[in-house]
C-alpha cells in the first residue's frame, strides 16, 4: 500500500493536533505539515512544492477547513484561500472538512476547487476513507439529505429573524418606532443561540444517521442511538423556544401599527369630511391617492408582520417528528419523513404565493366562498408541480403497465373501464397522470376541509376569527392559536391530497418506492393493507364521523404537536349542515338524539333497580343467611356443651 503525505490547513491548532493524532493510526497515511492560513502557509507550500520538483507538489494531499455553519454569510475566507492554493498549486487535490452544505454553499465549494467535501462530524473512519480517495486521485462528496434538509429550514428562519431585525435597525431613525434596547440584546443571543444549536444539531443528526444506516444490532450502538434521539429532540425543543423568544413582542408591535394605521385613515377621513362640509378641495386626486396608497401599505405590513409569524411558528414546528398520533391512517403516512417534511414546507410556501396572487387580483371578501374550490384546487395544483416537478417522467427500461383499475380511495367510487397505460420505453409523465384526479381529491379531501373561507378571509381582510363564540381579532393570541391550528390542518389535508392520487395510480412502482415510500410500507402487501385501512377510514367518517361531528357542532383537526400529529376538536355551529342531512346520516343523528333523550331515563331506572338487588342481597339474603348461620354455630356450641357435661356426669 503507498504512503500519502499530507497537508493539514487550518486556524484551529487543537484541531490540527487531533486530527494529526487520528491520522496517525494509520500506516498509509503520513502528516508531513501542519499549516494555518497566512503567510506562514504560503512559505511551507513554496518550500515544499520547490522539493517536489516539476510536479509542483508540496504533499500528495491537502486537507482544509471551512466553517460552514454560519448561516448568515458564506465562508469567502476560507474558499478565497482554496481558490489561490488551487491556481498556485493545480496538481495539489483538496479535501474539504466542515460542516453539512446548503445546495449553494455546496455549488461554491466545487467552484472553488475542491477534490472532496466531508462533514466533520464522521466518524474518523469515514474521514480516513475520505482522505484516501482523494489523495489516490478520486472525489469525495459525502452526502447527508437529513442534515441538510433542516439546515436550509433553519437557515430560512433565522434569514426571515435577521431580516426583521434588519427593517428594525434600518426604521430606528423613525420616531414612530421604538425598540426597547433589552429586546435588540436579546434578539441578539438568540440568534447566537441558534447558530450555536443548528450547529450542535447538525453533527448530532449526522451521527444519529450514521447509527442508523448500519443498523447495530449490538447493546453499546443501540444505546447510543437511544441517546442521540434524547439529545436531538432537546436540541429541537430548545430551537423552539428560542424561536418563540425571537417573536416574543410582535403581536404587540403589530398592534401599535394597526392603531397607527387607523389613526392615519381617521385623520383621512376626517380631513375629507371638512373639505365637503367647508367647499375647499385641499387635496386634489393624486394626493388622495397617494394618501390611501401608503394607508394600504401601512395595513399590508402590518397582516404581513403577524402572518409571517403564524407560517414561522408551524415551519418551526415541522422540525420536530410528523409521526401520526391520531389512531387514524393518513396518506401522507406512506412517505419517509424527509419527504413529509418536503412535501409540508412546500405546501407552506405556495399558500404564501397563493396568498399573495390573491391580493394582487383584488378579490373581494364576499367573493371567497364563490371561489374557495379553485383556489383550494390551484394550491393543491401547485403544491404537485413543486413536489414532483413538472416534468418528472418515469424512465421505463422494460414494459411496464400503469393500471388505472387499481381500487380507488374514494368511497363509494369505483373506477371503471380498466384503463392501462402501456409504455415501450418512452416513460411515463408523473403530475399529469395525477391531476386527472383532481375531481376525486376536490370531492373526498379538498372540499370537506373546515373553516377554509373563515382562514382566507383571516388571513386576506383581517376578519376577526371566531373562538368558541368570542370574536378575536388578527393578531391576538387566540386568533394566533386558533389560525395557527386551521394552517396546520390545512397543510396537512392537501399532503394527504398530494399523495392520493399516488396511491390510486402509481402505488407500486418500484422507483416510487424507493424515493418516496418509508421503508416499512413498500411491499405490495403492507401498501395494499395501507390502501384498505384508508379506505376503511373513508367509509367510517363519512357515515359515523362526519354526522355524529355535525350534531355535536364540532369539526375535527389535525395539527402538529411535539411528538407528532395530532387530533383535536372545536367548537363550530354546523346548523346548515345539520339540516342538509338525509339517509343514514339523518338516521344517525336521530338515533343519538333518541338515546339523549332516554338515556338519562334509563340510567335512572337502572340505578333504581340496582338499589333495590342491593337492598334485597344485603338487607333480606343477607340478614336471612346471617341468621341462618348464627343458629347452626349456636346449635354446634349447644352440643358441644352439652356433651361436655355428659361426660362430667
Amino acid at each position: 500500500m503507498s504512503n500519502f503525505q499530507l497537508l493539514t490547513i487550518d486556524g484551529d491548532p487543537i484541531f490540527r493536533l487531533g486530527l494529526r493524532v487520528a491520522i496517525e493510526q494509520y500506516p498509509d497515511l503520513e502528516v508531513v505539515a501542519e499549516l494555518s492560513r497566512g503567510t506562514e502557509a504560503w512559505r511551507i507550500l513554496e518550500a515544499r512544492s520547490i522539493g517536489s520538483g516539476a510536479a509542483k507538489k508540496p504533499a500528495d494531499l491537502g486537507i482544509l477547513t471551512v466553517e460552514t455553519l454560519n448561516l448568515r454569510s458564506p465562508p469567502t475566507e476560507a474558499l478565497a484561500f482554496c481558490r489561490e492554493l488551487k491556481s498556485l498549486y493545480p496538481n495539489l487535490p483538496l479535501l474539504l472538512l466542515g460542516g453539512p452544505l446548503t445546495p449553494e454553499l455546496w455549488a461554491e465549494v466545487q467552484a472553488a476547487g475542491a477534490n472532496g467535501y466531508c462533514p466533520k462530524g464522521r466518524d474518523i473512519s469515514l474521514i480516513i476513507e475520505a482522505i484516501r480517495a482523494v489523495a489516490s486521485g478520486r472525489t469525495y462528496w459525502a452526502t447527508d439529505a437529513a442534515a441538510n434538509s433542516e439546515i436550509e429550514l433553519n437557515a430560512a428562519v433565522v434569514q426571515t429573524v435577521e431580516n426583521s431585525a434588519a427593517i428594525a435597525e434600518k426604521n430606528a431613525d423613525n420616531p414612530t418606532v421604538d425598540t426597547p434596547v433589552h429586546k435588540k440584546m436579546l434578539a441578539y443571543f438568540c440568534l447566537s443561540g441558534l447558530r450555536e444549536i443548528d450547529a450542535t444539531l447538525a453533527v448530532v443528526q449526522a451521527d444519529l444517521e450514521e447509527i442508523r444506516a448500519a443498523a447495530p444490532t449490538d447493546l453499546p450502538s443501540i444505546l447510543d442511538g437511544v441517546v442521540l434521539s434524547g439529545r436531538r429532540r432537546e436540541l429541537l425543543a430548545a430551537r423552539w423556544l428560542v424561536s418563540q423568544l425571537l417573536f416574543e413582542g410582535k403581536g404587540e408591535k403589530a398592534e401599535g401599527r394597526r392603531q397607527k394605521a387607523e389613526g392615519i385613515k381617521q385623520r383621512i377621513e376626517g380631513r375629507r369630511q371638512k373639505e365637503e362640509m367647508r367647499g375647499e378641495n385641499l387635496l386634489n386626486n393624486s394626493q388622495l391617492q397617494l394618501a390611501n396608497s401608503q394607508v394600504s401599505a401601512e395595513d399590508l405590513a402590518v397582516a404581513t408582520n403577524w402572518q409571517n409569524s403564524l407560517f414561522d411558528s408551524v415551519a418551526a414546528k415541522l422540525q420536530f417528528e410528523l409521526v401520526n398520533l391520531t389512531g387514524l391512517p393518513l396518506e401522507i403516512d406512506i412517505l419517509r419523513s424527509t419527504k413529509k417534511r418536503e412535501l409540508m414546507s412546500s405546501i407552506l410556501r405556495k399558500l404564501k404565493d397563493l396568498l399573495e396572487e390573491l391580493r394582487f387580483s383584488q378579490v373581494q371578501q364576499t367573493q371567497l366562498s364563490q371561489k374557495m374550490p379553485a383556489i383550494l384546487r390551484d394550491l393543491w395544483e401547485a403544491t404537485i408541480i413543486d413536489f414532483f416537478g413538472r416534468y418528472y417522467t418515469l424512465p421505463t427500461g422494460e414494459n411496464l403497465v400503469f393500471d388505472g383499475s387499481q381500487t380507488s380511495l374514494k368511497v363509494g367510487e369505483s373506477q371503471e373501464g380498466s384503463a392501462a397505460y402501456l409504455l415501450a420505453g418512452s416513460g411515463v409523465e408523473v403530475v399529469p397522470m395525477l391531476l386527472a384526479d383532481a375531481d376525486v381529491v376536490a370531492a373526498q379531501i379538498l372540499e370537506k376541509i373546515p373553516m377554509t373561507v373563515d382562514f382566507f378571509a383571516h388571513l386576506l381582510f383581517e376578519i376577526p376569527l371566531t373562538v368558541d363564540n368570542i370574536s378575536c381579532v388578527a393578531g391576538s393570541p387566540e386568533a394566533m392559536q386558533r389560525a395557527e391550528a386551521l394552517l396546520e390542518n390545512l397543510a396537512i389535508q392537501v399532503a394527504s391530497g398530494v399523495v392520493q392520487p399516488l396511491l390510486n395510480n402509481l402505488a407500486n412502482i418500484e422507483e416510487i418506492k424507493q424515493i418516496f415510500y418509508d421503508g416499512k410500507l413498500i411491499s405490495t402487501r403492507e401498501i395494499e393493507r395501507f390502501r384498505n385501512d384508508l379506505s376503511w377510514r373513508y367509509s367510517w367518517d363519512r357515515y359515523f364521523v362526519e354526522p355524529k361531528a355535525i350534531f355535536e357542532s364540532r369539526f375535527w383537526l389535525f395539527v402538529l404537536g411535539d411528538s407528532g400529529i395530532k387530533r383535536i376538536s372545536i367548537y363550530a355551529p354546523r346548523n346548515l349542515e345539520l339540516a342538509q342531512l338525509s339517509g343514514w346520516q339523518l338516521a344517525l343523528t336521530l338515533l343519538l338524539e333518541t338515546r339523549d333523550a332516554i338515556a338519562p331515563r334509563v340510567r335512572a331506572v337502572i340505578s333504581l333497580l340496582g338499589a333495590g338487588v342491593v337492598y334485597v342481597l344485603t338487607q333480606v339474603i343477607g340478614r336471612g343467611i346471617g341468621l341462618i348461620g348464627r343458629g347452626i354455630i349456636q346449635g354446634i356450641g349447644n352440643s358441644l356443651q352439652d356433651s361436655k357435661f355428659g361426660k362430667n356426669g
